[in-house]
């Protein structure tokens, strides 16, 4: 498949190179001012645990990178992984030249998919969120791929009249064709290695699973680093009361969180598993990925923390606890270069 893979931060690229080490014909979008910082590469430390194997990889990846989507180029798959904050700048111009590709949303959708739909049609995207991260630093990208990449259908939200330009089918027919495109690319990651998580209502799931990063945002954000938040049962005591918070801005979005994998940690009291947790964030996957994470992109982190924030005080809902490492966040930012 003739992929492009739209941002060359940690999840672009770690995908990048997945897909193309599964023999796919993968380029890299990046802005022209980005282009040679790739002109020798980027060096991989990654542990990639796709499949029934474990292993370190450490080699130098050389993406074929370019500046421009054309229609011409008979680009099949869009994966886009800019930062959410991102999206609805590029979006406008990616759409106008996406011709006949299908595009992947691999980034955190909080603000919900109107903008989306005013620039594609349903059938046009799918939504995604990765199961990997890291950091990049001094052009070595260090992180992880878990292996999992969770999908889900672009028929939710609420769709924009006049979505998209041109004759674009409505009713069954898109949604037809939307389930045919989730189940396309479900079986094409699943080729390239990775194990696909079907959720039905993705963006529901995509609100709870940004909440739920706000809280050990906070806490690795007070603790000086992740590495050091997880070291303390005090520290995800006190996180975990943070995520409840973020739990009930879900729910007064609308979602139901009580059967979400990622709310889980925040339903029961945390003084009841605040040590299972603890032990949970220190494992090995964790401990790569969000360490690496905290050092590379605190002005991303500081963004979902405030966007959860903002959300709640526009529904009224109580944050005492989140509000109170506002601070915290604010300094994660600052100090980033020392953590």
């Amino acid at each position: 498949m003739r992929v492009l893979v739209f941002g060359g931060g940690v999840i672009g690229t770690l995908h990048a190179w997945a897909l193309s080490r599964a023999g796919h014909e993968v380029s890299l979008l990046v802005r022209p001012e980005q282009v040679d910082r790739w002109a020798d590469g980027i060096d991989l430390s990654v542990l990639d645990v796709r499949g029934r194997r474990r292993r370190e990889v450490t080699e130098r990846f050389h993406p074929r990178v370019v500046t421009e989507l054309r229609p011409a180029d008979g680009v099949e798959l869009v994966v886009l992984a800019v930062r959410h904050t991102q999206t609805p700048d590029v979006l406008p111009g990616l759409a106008r030249n996406l011709g006949a590709a299908t595009v992947l949303f691999l980034n955190h959708n909080w603000r919900g998919l109107d903008f989306i739909d005013s620039c594609l049609g349903k059938d046009q995207y799918v939504l995604g969120a990765p199961r990997a991260g890291g950091g990049i630093i001094n052009n070595v990208l260090t992180g992880a791929l878990e292996g999992g990449i969770v999908l889900g259908p672009s028929m939710s939200g609420r769709a924009a009249p006049g979505a998209a330009t041109g004759d674009i089918p409505t009713g069954d027919t898109m949604t037809d064709i939307a389930e045919q495109n989730l189940g396309r690319f479900a079986a094409f990651f699943a080729e390239a290695g990775f194990r696909p998580e079907i959720r039905p209502n993705m963006e529901h799931w995509l609100w709870v699973y940004f909440a739920s990063i706000t809280a050990w945002i906070c806490g690795a954000a007070r603790a000086r680093g992740f590495e050091r938040f997880t070291r303390s049962n005090r520290a995800v005591y006190d996180a975990l009361h943070a995520g409840r918070e973020a739990m009930q801005v879900c729910v007064a979005r609308g979602a139901e969180v009580r059967f979400a994998q990622d709310a889980r940690p925040f339903v029961l009291p945390p003084s009841t598993v605040a040590p299972a947790v603890r032990l949970m964030l220190r494992g090995e996957l964790p401990q790569r990925i969000s360490v690496n994470r905290s050092r590379y992109a605190p002005a991303e982190l500081y963004e979902i923390y405030d966007d959860v924030i903002r959300t709640g005080e526009r529904l009224d809902v109580p944050m005492p606890c989140l509000l109170s490492y506002r601070n915290d966040v604010e300094r994660m930012v600052e100090l980033a270069p020392s953590l």
